[in-house]
């Protein structure tokens, strides 16, 4: 089925698992490994000092392994580096050629929701605790470590998603509330660009591409934001899905000029449903959106 409105449409793609995946042929897709690997766990359940008190079960466990859900992921591809952040307040950093763990960081007073890695060595986490912190990657001889360099936001509300544009010099922040903050980074300094308020419940997901970037939420529809300079412009409200958009994914359209950028977009629902939609970064603007 599709459906198109002037430069935006979408496509519904129905059993999109089984169409991926045959049955008939189990050997197309298999299990590669399980991080950490039972032989890291095994060699560092002997000592001692692996191990901390997990405050929310009241037992030791080893540092390496998460002891609450994994709740997102982020790879810098650049490094070959893995983050895995989870509801246990800590995001770990994963050598993903030899699945080793190289570091483990407690990072919020609460579960963590969202870690992104960006090309320039800066990892970002935002949290059930409110807040939104900015983390420097430093390498020693022997491993890497990750050090607390800003706190951007400090709310009452969750951090419920990340996104960074392309160059590093933006961060967006969704949030329970509805409301995307962002900021902007003149040289070393991080400022606070503004709100953008397109949505009526929580934030779950946001992507970045090109000066476009795009929010999900649990009102079921998906907001379009153009960047212009500092101002962000609502260009459409992308609905159809039945319940909350849960995850979205993007990128550049084979049809995409220098002229007239285009950007596939996936979205992905509580609905059971993966939606592919065609926006163009010179669709015209809507009216309704409120950005402040």
């Amino acid at each position: 089925m599709t459906i198109s409105s002037e430069s935006l449409n979408y496509y519904e793609l129905q059993d999109f698992i089984s169409q991926q995946v045959q049955p008939n042929n189990p050997s197309s897709f298999k299990p590669a490994g399980t991080l950490p690997t039972f032989f890291d766990i095994f060699k560092a359940s002997i000592r001692p000092s692996n191990y901390f008190m997990s405050a929310k079960h009241n037992k030791a466990s080893i540092w390496i392994k998460h002891w609450d859900a994994i709740s997102c992921l982020s790879m810098d591809h650049n490094h070959g580096l893995l983050y895995s952040a989870s509801w246990d307040r800590t995001f770990k950093v994963w050598r993903a050629d030899s699945s080793k763990c190289l570091e483990s960081v407690k990072a919020h007073e609460d579960a963590v929701n969202s870690v992104v890695a960006s090309a320039d060595g800066v990892v970002y986490t935002g949290s059930a605790d409110g807040t939104v912190k900015i983390w420097q990657r430093e390498f020693t001889p022997k491993t890497i470590r990750h050090v607390l360099v800003q706190t951007l936001l400090n709310q009452e509300c969750a951090v419920t998603a990340l996104a960074v544009n392309k160059s590093g010099s933006v961060v967006y922040c969704g949030s329970s509330d509805g409301v995307v903050n962002f900021w902007e980074k003149e040289k070393k300094n991080w400022t606070h660009g503004g709100v953008l308020k397109g949505h009526k419940l929580a934030v779950l997901c946001l992507e970045s591409a090109g000066n476009l970037v795009f929010s999900g939420s649990a009102d079921k529809n998906i907001c379009v934001w153009r960047k212009e300079g500092c101002v962000h412009t609502c260009l459409s409200m992308l609905t159809g899905h039945n319940g909350p958009v849960k995850c979205l994914a993007v990128e550049q359209d084979k049809e995409s000029t220098t002229s007239d950028k285009k950007w596939v977009l996936y979205s992905g629902s509580l609905d059971k449903s993966v939606k592919v939609w065609s926006v163009s970064e010179m669709a015209p603007i809507m009216h309704n959106g409120d950005v402040q």
